[in-house]
């Protein structure tokens, strides 16, 4: 959105992050990736929101629902703008209406749903095509917690012509809102009664800039638990250390596990950022806890991270719940009920009963059951999976393991080098 010349380092190169470069690029962005100090970079040099040009075919988000929920959000913003949006068959399947409804509201045109001469199933997935207008200040409320929504909305409200605010149920994460506020942009969040309203005042100078990205902490997630449950204990350096980003962490604590957090000085980051560690030794494992009752207000900052805290909770000596993570339904797949399903493979007995994820608890490394398991597409069911393998130290069938690409393409070597057979440095990342 920004006019000029931008780098970013220590990007996140994966599958989500590469499809959202080229839609970007089908708009009129150039974007070149290279290495600095030995540090990945990507390069954007845009013509601003107001020189992207109409793609000439239909932007491919692929698998990432980030991708397809911000170019809502920023493409209705586009006088002129017209461009359909598709996704693999996991994405088509999401539901868009929760953005597409608040846009509509915000005065953006109606999406219109795309069918390419066959049957449209549904109005509320892809694909759709975004016809842009010049969008007027807007008050809108969203019955869903969700950065997603979040985000499109500021990206709308950044070229409008005075104040505009989006309120949802409060705890969703808040990137979006440190980074404007680290580029001088005019958000601001103010929070009471279980609602979060984001103010924008627009329009906004978008001007281009220079940034650092601290490693991903809901990947780092699947390597703490792997580091618990193995006994050999692991250091992460360099993670993102937003409170709304490392919930989970209060979940393990609660479960009597205890991750070391000690903050680092780092040049130019985007927020905060800390090495996260995790002392070797069979009483990490032994140390787990029954987590008693997980609340609903919680879910919102451990949506991602839900699927692992339960594979460590089977390790427990007695039941844990999550309460109120519905939501799970819609993400890459039905997350809840294939949470469920892996755990009861594995020898965990666990049940969704209406919202609610409940863990019997009592699973031994020994006994995790040789199982054959389909993530349906779903990077983060799939590197459950490989976690659970990598404890059990046995063989299991995880279809279609490269699904993992999406959001952390070198998993399995990671996973991998943490084993001291594999590695002489063993626990040591970044």
């Amino acid at each position: 959105m920004a006019k000029g010349k931008s780098r970013i380092h220590r990007p996140l190169l994966s599958g989500d992050t590469r499809a959202t470069m080229d839609c970007l690029r089908a708009l009129g962005v150039s974007i070149e990736e290279g290495s600095e100090e030995g540090s990945e970079t990507i390069d954007v040099d845009s013509p601003g929101i107001a020189g992207w040009k109409k793609p000439d075919a239909p932007l491919n988000a692929g698998n990432s629902g980030t991708t397809a929920r911000f170019l809502m959000g920023v493409l209705s913003a586009c006088p002129g703008m017209q461009a359909s949006i598709i996704g693999d068959a996991s994405l088509s399947r999401r539901p868009m209406r929760r953005v597409l409804d608040l846009l509509h509201r915000a005065g953006a045109p109606e999406a219109m749903p795309e069918n390419d001469g066959a049957p449209q199933t549904t109005e509320n997935s892809l694909p759709v095509t975004i016809r842009g207008a010049h969008l007027q200040p807007f008050d809108v409320q969203s019955a869903v917690g969700s950065a997603q929504i979040k985000t499109a909305m500021i990206f709308a409200a950044l070229t409008c012509d005075g104040e505009s605010r989006v309120t949802l149920p409060d705890g969703s994460r808040n990137h979006t809102e440190i980074l404007c506020a680290k580029l001088g942009l005019p958000v601001t969040a103010s929070r009471g009664g279980g609602l979060e309203t984001i103010t924008i005042h627009g329009p906004a100078d978008i001007r281009p800039f220079e940034v650092t990205i601290p490693g991903d902490p809901s990947s780092a997630s699947f390597l703490v638990a792997a580091g618990i449950l193995s006994g050999q204990g692991i250091m992460i350096r360099g993670v993102c250390g937003n409170p709304l980003r490392s919930a989970f962490i209060d979940v393990l604590d609660q479960a009597g596990l205890t991750v070391q957090r000690t903050p680092v000085a780092g040049k130019n980051f985007t927020e905060a950022v800390e090495d996260w560690s995790v002392p070797p030794g069979s009483q990490s494992r032994l140390a787990i806890r029954p987590a008693g009752e997980i609340p609903a207000a919680w879910v919102p900052a451990i949506i991602d991270e839900i699927p692992v805290l339960a594979a460590v909770l089977a390790f427990a000596p007695g039941a844990s719940v999550f309460r109120g993570v519905g939501e799970l339904r819609f993400k890459e797949s039905d997350r809840l009920a294939a949470t469920v399903e892996l755990l009861q493979l594995a020898g965990c007995e666990a049940v969704a009963e209406g919202d609610d994820l409940l863990i019997a608890g009592g699973l031994k490394p020994a006994a995790i059951k040789p199982f054959e398991f389909d993530p349906k597409g779903d990077h983060r069911l799939a590197m459950v999976a490989m976690v659970l393998e990598f404890v059990a130290q046995k063989t299991c069938t995880i279809l279609d393991r490269s699904c993992v690409e999406v959001s952390f393409p070198d998993f399995a070597a990671v996973l991998s080098s943490l084993d001291s057979k594999h590695s002489k440095k063993r626990g040591l990342l970044s």
